[in-house]
């Protein structure tokens, strides 16, 4: 006979979420839908006719965990709109920027999984080593991009200011302190998520969470528009997805590149740029400790290369032709990050819109849950460490919890 098994909320990421599962009488997932309940913004919208300067500021309150990525993904879609080349030194600036965000949130994910991996009596040590990750990444965020949260210094054409000598040589020093915590926190989660055992000491299905679904990277650390063929990105409701009953409490599109699902992330950016062959949730656990190396080793040759007294910011007029659509790319935390944009003759935004990291991973984490007990389902979404308010887009329901705009769904 089977059953539909509902968890929700899905917990321990940001946003709303829930899995609608249907499972065999061995409570087997015969089909996985995990899908977005977070209330839409609408931001994309009411961006339109303001200041293309006023885009980056607005699109970095998405969320407070990813605001770097999106804020850098709005200047480079305008600044590719416009035809705007930043200085050498500002591009620097703004990947230094991007990998304090990222260094920041990988550790936050390995907080937040803490409880399913992390044995009581490791937990103060664990912890301690988080939290001094976090408050590096988070110190580089606020000094290049002027706060800790939503930076300012994030603007068309490059970044507002550069940093002292003083403030270069201190960013080094924390980051030699992080990529030796880093070194530590690989040597102690690797075994753990290789052994597959939770800390309760449930042995986890060898092979949840695989899929053979694609990967989409365009950049080890950074993004790169370069690397990506836009128009083969095509956005579907969640009516051309789910049934019905699920599509109508959906607030997210379902992207697919070239016709297909495709996972970003953590160990997305691993297969492509390390040549990763794992797969699964355990898989996705282990990239993500890797990036914490990689990300400060990139760090530190950010701060040897740059030219503290170069310049930082293109002085070109923020103006398009209101037709060209600009595309800008950055790899987050949570993966393949863009923000596409057109920009007319008074420098005004005509068109907006946002594919973020989440977007692609939702539709995917559904099929990844599929053949295994759904008691594991929610190991599978933490692993991908969900950001669902970033990527909340669409809105099905009125507070009557009535179906609007129904003719966008059929």
């Amino acid at each position: 006979m089977g059953k539909t098994v509902e968890i929700n909320p899905t917990t321990r990421h940001e946003g709303h979420t829930k899995l609608v599962l249907k499972v065999d009488d061995d409570g087997i997932v015969e089909k996985g839908n995990y899908l977005s309940v977070t209330p839409v913004r609408g931001f994309e919208k009411f961006l339109v006719g303001k200041p293309a300067e006023f885009a980056p500021i607005a699109v970095s309150r998405f969320c407070g965990i990813c605001p770097i990525a999106h804020a850098t993904s709005a200047v480079e879609a305008i600044e590719d709109a416009c035809g705007i080349v930043p200085p050498k030194d500002g591009l620097l600036l703004r990947e230094l920027t991007g990998l304090g965000n990222k260094m920041h949130s990988h550790p936050l994910h390995e907080f937040l999984i803490a409880p399913d991996f992390i044995p009581e009596k490791d937990r103060v040590e664990y912890i301690t080593r988080i939290q001094q990750m976090r408050k590096t990444g988070q110190y580089i965020v606020d000094t290049i991009g002027g706060e800790a949260i939503h930076a300012p210094n994030i603007k068309v054409g490059g970044m507002l200011k550069s940093i002292t000598p003083s403030a270069a040589s201190k960013i080094y020093y924390k980051c030699k302190e992080f990529e030796k915590l880093a070194k530590e926190q690989v040597e102690y989660l690797i075994p753990i998520f290789e052994n597959r055992t939770l800390v309760d000491g449930t042995e986890i299905p060898e092979k949840l969470g695989y899929h053979d679904f694609g990967y989409l990277a365009t950049d080890s650390t950074y993004g790169n528009r370069e690397n990506i063929e836009q128009k083969k990105v095509h956005e579907y409701t969640p009516y051309d997805v789910y049934e019905k009953e699920v599509a109508v409490q959906a607030c997210t599109t379902i992207p697919r590149y070239n016709g297909r699902l495709m996972e970003v992330g953590p160990r997305a950016r691993f297969a492509k740029f390390h040549d990763f062959k794992e797969k699964g949730a355990m898989a996705i656990h282990i990239a993500r400790a890797y990036e914490n190396v990689i990300h400060v080793k990139r760090a530190m040759e950010i701060i040897e290369e740059l030219n503290v007294d170069g310049l930082t910011r293109a002085k070109d007029p923020i103006l398009g032709d209101g037709e060209k659509l600009g595309l800008g790319v950055h790899e987050a935390a949570r993966g393949h990050n863009t923000h596409q944009a057109s920009i007319d003759e008074k420098g005004r935004i005509t068109y907006y819109n946002a594919i973020v990291a989440t977007t692609w991973n939702i539709p995917l984490i559904g099929k990844a849950v599929e053949g295994t007990h759904y008691k594991f389902a929610e190991h599978v979404v933490r692993a991908y460490d969900p950001c669902v308010s970033c990527a909340t887009h669409m809105i099905s329901l009125d507070y009557d919890n009535k179906v609007v705009n129904e003719k966008y769904f059929k």
